[in-house]
């Protein structure tokens, strides 16, 4: 657990921000949230969210949160009211996505010092402000263009920083296409959220940003979460080298380097799409061209 506990002193520490104390706040697995808590190298509470919701008294004494949540579990809505509280308070946030046991393991977190990882991601947004225009294509068949141009991107590189809901593990950045240039075809042969991993890839044919044709099985997936499931919201680029093995957790397999993921529905406000629901859907082997040309790590 030494990387672990490495990696989660540097997310918290990184702008020199005093560690006052922690709140590890879990949905349903108080083991987990205990071992966790006894890493911290600061004072830290464990907290039963769906049984307490701290109130503003105790928030004053909390600097930052470790969440230990899993969004497609009871009372997840009951999780989401307690991260708003706290985020009003000021409080940092940690993010821990369906997390397992072997997440605590030394072999999970590789090689990746998180320090290094920040500087990659932040050096690959530099580097796409001048892109205009991504050609993607994979052996399975993607075969996709788009523009994004004028689009911002966001980093997601680990480092919990106020306001921001930061994840771990991480190491990703994304933006929206412009949704009138997405035309083409994606075959998807990873996970799509949140951990459904399907047995042959998903074929998805785009025209001008909405999906107008896909496999039967991902028509039945998206087919209940409403007509605006249907227009592309995100597209991503996977920066971290630990995690090359699908581990069915869409939070940990959209980050493995030389991956790309695209997500239909919610485009977080990088786009034009709002929606209730936003799926990820991982291509683990692409070929990415960029206009004007430049060298992406871990991409050919």
């Amino acid at each position: 657990m030494n990387k672990l506990r490495q990696n989660l002193i540097i997310s918290l520490e990184y702008e020199n921000i005093p560690v006052r104390k922690v709140a590890v706040c879990y949905q349903k697995n108080r083991e987990l949230a205990e071992k966790l808590a006894s890493l911290l190298p600061y004072t830290s509470i464990v907290v039963c969210t769906t049984d307490t919701l701290l109130q503003d008294s105790q928030l004053d004494e909390i600097s930052h949160v470790l969440e230990l949540y899993h969004p497609s579990g009871s009372f997840y809505d009951v999780c989401l009211k307690q991260r708003e509280m706290m985020r009003s308070k000021g409080c940092r946030i940690l993010t821990l996505y369906d997390w397992e046991e072997k997440y605590l393991n030394d072999s999970f977190w590789g090689n990746t010092d998180y320090r290094e990882l920040a500087k990659l991601v932040n050096k690959v947004k530099n580097d796409l402000a001048a892109v205009r225009n991504f050609h993607i294509t994979s052996e399975l068949g993607t075969d996709i263009s788009f523009s994004v141009a004028g689009r911002q991107w966001l980093v997601a590189d680990g480092i919990c920083r106020n306001g921001r809901l930061t994840q771990m593990p991480d190491g990703e950045i994304y933006t929206c296409p412009v949704e009138e240039s997405f035309s083409g075809v994606i075959v998807v042969d990873g996970t799509v959220s949140r951990s459904w991993v399907p047995d042959e890839p998903q074929h998805l044919e785009f025209r001008q940003g909405r999906l107008v044709n896909c496999s039967p099985a991902l028509a039945k997936y998206i087919e209940p979460k409403g007509p605006d499931i249907y227009m592309i919201g995100e597209f991503a680029l996977g920066l971290n080298p630990a995690h090359r093995q699908i581990v069915h957790n869409i939070s940990v397999d959209e980050k493995a380097a030389g991956t790309v993921h695209f997500a239909l529905g919610d485009s977080y406000n990088l786009g034009i799409n709002h929606c209730k629901c936003h799926v990820d859907m991982v291509i683990r082997k692409p070929h990415i061209e960029t206009s004007p040309r430049i060298l992406l790590p871990y991409f050919s």
